[in-house]
């Protein structure tokens, strides 16, 4: 894809353009003479042109993406859903007829293969380019961790990284031995994100609300009680930190005030070590901060958002630390 003569520096963004995070890294590069490419992959196939030969990115184009060294990824395809069928007993079945139906399904079915094989050649381009020697922040692999929770704990607890007591089942006894042993609050979740945090009532606990669990597995945690603190690290550095005040359980969405804080030593030093654990040259860190002094690391996002809390501070430190990344004048720790 490189030729030895190919000498000029570019970037280049993955994601929409009107997408806030892409629009504030792009105006701080911008600020350091750097117009990056832009490559928003919900334009394709229909007005993007993208192709793999022989597993390298290729155009007949002389430039093509050859010049790009250094690429943030702020949104790529993620893995659809198991489609559910119809086999032609739609909802609109009774309105306006069986045959009607059938070919609603058949036109779901084609619409959903379609999307798949976008989502299968998006990834691999983005892999493609991480393969042949740019820099993708974050690389495809850790997009994974969205739909892998229990994997992404399993990592920062074997790095040691404080987290909370975890339960993932969808078995009922397991649930309620868990909640005796935790005797205290317990919260749950989607096991693949798409949902809110919520704290488990005694309600919950009955056996009419637990046989849910047939559906589908949750998520469960200890809740920890304290101050959430939102925290971005960029190449091995802790490029900002937030207190967040909100009066819910999940508070996205529900942030009543945004205000920077100092982390405590072992806060910085955990949050460097999540974000190795998890191979993210950026991320967003979610974690509880207790009354004692003590904590625990709740999630790392691989594609965190920030330019709504950077624009209520006032300050933009985040894009900053991702465009002097971008630029080669942040460089990510290798050791």
């Amino acid at each position: 894809m490189r030729t030895t003569t190919d000498v000029e520096f570019r970037c280049g963004i993955v994601g929409r353009p009107g997408d806030e995070q892409v629009a504030s890294v792009r105006r701080c590069l911008r600020e350091r003479g750097v117009d990056p490419v832009h490559l928003d992959l919900s334009k394709f196939p229909a007005r993007t042109a993208l192709s793999l030969r022989d597993g390298v990115p290729w155009s007949p184009k002389p430039a093509g993406f050859a010049r790009v060294r250094t690429w943030y990824v702020r949104s790529m395809p993620l893995p659809l859903p198991f489609f559910p069928g119809g086999g032609g007993r739609g909802a609109d079945a009774g309105e306006s007829g069986p045959q009607a139906a059938v070919e609603r399904d058949r036109e779901l079915r084609v619409a959903y293969a379609a999307g798949r094989e976008r989502r299968s050649f998006g990834f691999s381009f983005l892999a493609a380019l991480d393969r042949d020697g740019a820099r993708l922040v974050n690389s495809p692999g850790t997009f994974a961790q969205h739909f892998l929770k229990l994997e992404q704990l399993r990592a920062l607890r074997d790095a040691g990284v404080p987290v909370p007591s975890t339960l993932a089942s969808n078995d009922p006894d397991a649930v309620l031995e868990f909640a005796r042993e935790l005797d205290g609050p317990i919260v749950y979740k989607p096991l693949a994100g798409g949902a809110l945090c919520r704290r488990i009532t005694a309600e919950d606990l009955r056996p009419e609300r637990l046989r849910l669990l047939a559906s589908a597995p949750v998520l469960f945690q200890e809740e920890i009680p304290g101050t959430d603190i939102r925290v971005y690290v960029v190449a091995d550095e802790v490029a900002a930190s937030y207190r967040i005040v909100s009066d819910r359980i999940d508070y996205r969405g529900a942030e009543t005030a945004v205000l920077p804080t100092v982390l405590t030593p072992a806060e910085h030093d955990a949050c460097r070590a999540a974000a190795r654990a998890c191979t993210m040259t950026f991320t967003g860190i979610d974690i509880r901060r207790r009354s004692d002094g003590g904590f625990a690391l709740l999630e790392c996002n691989p594609s965190p958002m920030f330019a709504a809390i950077e624009r209520r501070t006032g300050a933009d430190p985040v894009s900053r630390a991702l465009a002097d990344l971008l630029t080669h004048r942040r460089q990510p720790d290798t050791a």
